[in-house]
């Protein structure tokens, strides 16, 4: 059964669980739902249609906005100050049993997804997944994404453009 259906323009359905898929490139959407996610414990940077479909695909999800509306929408912790923020999925790992096997960050200001980087890394598990929306992405970035590149440089990168977007990619890394 085909499970992505184009819904409203950018945004897919996921027609297995009858809500949006994250609005991330159709060809990661692809790749995505090959995985096993069920026992999964997920964080997310950036709160959205991503957050529901996460809480049907994975055991746990905690995901922080800084907007209290999406928050608010999503069930989501609002987070203004940018320091508490980037740092917040730290304080949520309080051994090594508690990180997690994904980090997803896909958050509003675009300007602080690189430093989320340093936090994602100090609180995921071997073998858990990196996941960032618009990396590299001119149009939208205004991240440089300096010290993601260069924190991540020695994991594999996988790079996923949507073939009807200018420069839209969503990027993963496996952390061992």
């Amino acid at each position: 059964m085909n499970r992505i259906m184009l819904k409203d323009g950018w945004r897919t359905w996921d027609t297995a669980h009858n809500i949006f898929f994250p609005w991330y490139t159709r060809p990661f959407l692809e790749k995505i739902i090959e995985w096993d996610t069920r026992n999964w414990k997920v964080f997310e940077y950036g709160a959205g249609d991503s957050t529901e479909w996460w809480r049907k695909n994975a055991k746990t999800v905690e995901a922080i906005d800084t907007n209290e509306n999406w928050a608010t929408k999503t069930q989501a912790k609002f987070i203004s100050d940018r320091q508490e923020f980037i740092e917040y999925p730290k304080k949520l790992v309080t051994g090594k049993n508690d990180k997690f096997d994904c980090i997803i960050i896909d958050s509003e200001p675009v300007e602080w997804r690189d430093e989320c980087t340093y936090y994602a890394l100090q609180s995921i598990k071997s073998g858990g997944v990196i996941i960032i929306d618009n990396y590299e992405q001119g149009t939208v970035n205004l991240a440089k994404w300096t010290q993601t590149n260069s924190l991540l440089s020695g994991y594999q990168k996988y790079v996923f453009k949507e073939p009807t977007h200018v420069d839209w990619k969503t990027a993963y890394w496996i952390i061992r």
